[in-house]
């Protein structure tokens, strides 16, 4: 833990000032103080902070924004309901049509949106590509050539993507993988459908030769993610280039 010294110096009023050591903040108030000249003379030695640690309520404010988004990830992680009509609500009840376990839907959807705010990434793209990837939604599925989970990430990508795990069989660490990876190929793609090709392994097509398929799968999941359960438009995809 880093200390850190805080020189104050100036005329001391009435009024208290405080000087905080460790957790605790302390009153200094001179005996007396009979005149402006006296109180220009009176000067404090350095006071010394000492930082704490901060909360989990303060770790979770940095990391998810807002309060809002803190109470969507708090009801995801304890199988609660999502807020009704919320983003993820929404993506939840898409979801639970692939799986039986509701706990596990909210999960997912509580990762995607969050992750996707972090990345900038809109969570329509995020279910098309984790529903192209693993449409069984298992997150302990490991594909032939080793990518695991539900985003089907491959194990050396583990650990190197700023999440909290590097367990790609974690849900939540899993989905910040997944969406980390596709950021970055966005940054270094032409376009969307070069970037998801790229998540995909599809390079130059020689391993998989229809591999350039792949972005059109990706963006017909996202156009049925954005339709809801009653067959109502819920949400726009900028997906209306590729079938």
């Amino acid at each position: 833990m880093q200390l850190r010294s805080i020189a104050v110096t100036g005329a001391l009023s009435a009024v208290a000032v405080g000087m905080v050591v460790g957790h605790e903040a302390k009153a200094i108030r001179p005996a007396a103080v009979t005149s402006a000249a006296q109180a220009a003379e009176l000067r404090l030695s350095p006071a010394v902070v000492v930082a704490r640690r901060p909360t989990i309520t303060e770790i979770l404010d940095l990391i998810l924004g807002d309060a809002g988004d803190r109470k969507v990830a708090s009801s995801a992680a304890t199988g609660a309901a999502l807020p009704s009509g919320s983003e993820e609500a929404r993506i939840a009840a898409l979801l639970r049509q692939r799986t039986p376990d509701a706990t596990r839907a909210n999960r997912v959807a509580a990762a995607l949106v969050r992750e996707g705010r972090r990345a900038n990434i809109g969570a329509t793209l995020l279910v098309g590509v984790l529903l192209t990837e693993n449409p069984d939604l298992e997150p302990r599925a490991t594909s032939s050539v080793g990518a695991r989970g539900l985003m089907q990430v491959m194990p050396f990508h583990a650990g190197n993507w700023g999440c909290a795990s590097g367990d790609l069989f974690d849900i939540d660490a899993n989905i910040c993988h997944g969406v980390q990876i596709l950021a970055d190929n966005l940054k270094h793609s032409r376009n969307l459908p070069a970037a998801l090709q790229r998540y995909n392994g599809c390079v130059r097509g020689t391993n998989t030769p229809d591999c350039y398929r792949y972005a059109g799968k990706v963006y017909r999941s996202a156009r049925r993610t954005a339709v809801g359960l009653e067959g109502k438009v819920t949400a726009t995809t900028p997906f209306s280039s590729l079938d």
